[in-house]
């Protein structure tokens, strides 16, 4: 299995209604959020004002989850519900949604794309080849033998069935095109 930190200075930040975006990783490369023209994109942004609504994406499959305490979101007009750290949301980009609450958060968004995003604890997890895996790492930490300074964004590439260990918990991405 190979691991590869990702340069934290390749990183394109942007501005959104309710604070910043850090772009993680974006295909095709030569693609363009702005524009809409990518397959999936993972990002991390700051949630600065108390109140936000998200940014509609029709067509763009959405995941989300809080790396401070939680937000409380409401969709399309339903009930504000309360997620957490470590708890993980699937929804679509047509939603209407708005958020409560100041921090930070993980995004993967998919268009032309399959995927998923997990909350791995720290331990041992199965790890099956796919098109794109990344892995997010909050904070230092030790992933196989690697060792990883923290707000780390890593590929991975197994070649078969591995076991990904890890020393504290982490985002992972799988991705299929």
């Amino acid at each position: 299995m190979k691991i590869k930190v990702i340069d934290p200075n390749t990183r394109n930040t942007t501005k959104w209604s309710g604070g910043q975006t850090r772009e993680l990783f974006l295909y095709p490369p030569a693609g363009s959020y702005a524009e809409r023209n990518f397959q999936f994109r993972i990002s991390s942004a700051t949630v600065e004002t108390p109140e936000s609504h998200f940014t509609p994406l029709p067509g763009v499959k959405r995941y989300l989850t809080p790396l401070s305490d939680g937000f409380y979101l409401k969709r399309n007009g339903s009930q504000w519900q309360y997620l957490k750290n470590g708890q993980v949301l699937c929804f679509s980009g047509d939603d209407d949604v708005y958020s409560r609450g100041v921090g930070r958060d993980l995004n993967l968004m998919l268009k032309g794309a399959h995927g998923e995003m997990h909350v791995l604890p720290a331990g041992e997890s199965d790890l099956l080849p796919h098109t794109f895996i990344f892995l997010y790492c909050p904070c230092a930490c030790k992933v196989g033998t690697t060792d990883v300074p923290d707000d780390s964004f890593l590929s991975v590439r197994p070649d078969r069935l591995h076991k990904l260990a890890l020393s504290a918990p982490a985002v992972l991405f799988t991705i299929d095109l």
